[in-house]
């Protein structure tokens, strides 16, 4: 017996074989395993709380990155940090392994850092999920602190600079002009910063342009 098959019939099988590869790229981890790995999560919480190394390295997988036990003994060691985190979504990676993503406030002598995003891959080992990789211990301590800081200020650096010069610009541009309340913008310009800067610029600066530029026609029409 021939099977014939139509465009329709193989279009609408591919589209359920997209559909059901999504389904299964996008399955749902089951609320047993949301709670082991919950557990796993709180138990290295406790262990850097406690400054137990150790609890930490045992929750290690085997197959995770050779390096990830020295760098976790190494960025931890001897320090005092107390550490609380958050789960805010969890990943199915395939293949046993699920990505926790959350958020955490940790401190320590002289710091302090809250709000901050870190993640943590389990694998499935037995009954057990375990951790094959993560950057929790990269973002823990002054270090961290400091490049973070360093980080956002040359993201901002550029709008200083900028404001800065804008607001320097008008300052001047006040100072150099011959109008009523001329005092009393400076004054602004000098106290409100880039506000008053901005003010002037729409209000006082775009006015007199006009006025000067009647004048020079006037001038030219004479």
């Amino acid at each position: 017996m021939m099977i014939v098959f139509k465009k329709q019939n193989i279009l609408l099988m591919l589209v359920f074989a997209f559909l059901l590869s999504i389904h299964i790229g996008f399955a749902e981890i089951s609320p047993t395993d949301k709670t082991e790995i919950q557990n796993q999560v709180a138990l290295i919480v406790n262990s850097i709380n406690n400054n137990d190394i150790n609890s930490i390295i045992n929750t290690i997988s085997p197959t995770a990155r050779p390096a990830l036990k020295s760098e976790i003994e190494q960025n931890l060691a001897g320090k005092m940090i107390r550490f609380q985190q958050s789960i805010t979504s969890y990943e199915d990676l395939g293949n046993n392994r699920v990505k926790v993503k959350g958020r955490y406030s940790a401190a320590g002598p002289g710091w302090h850092i809250d709000g901050m995003s870190n993640y943590y891959i389990f694998e499935k080992v037995g009954d057990s999920w375990m951790l094959v990789d993560t950057d929790f211990h990269q973002k823990l301590g002054v270090e961290y602190v400091f490049k973070f800081i360093i980080k956002i200020f040359l993201i901002i650096l550029p709008f200083i600079i900028i404001f800065g010069a804008f607001w320097l610009w008008m300052l001047i541009d006040c100072a150099r002009r011959q109008f009523e309340d001329k005092t009393m913008w400076i004054l602004l310009i000098l106290f409100f910063n880039v506000i008053g800067a901005i003010l002037y610029f729409f209000t006082v600066r775009k006015k007199l342009i006009q006025q000067e530029k009647k004048q020079g026609g006037n001038m030219d029409a004479r």
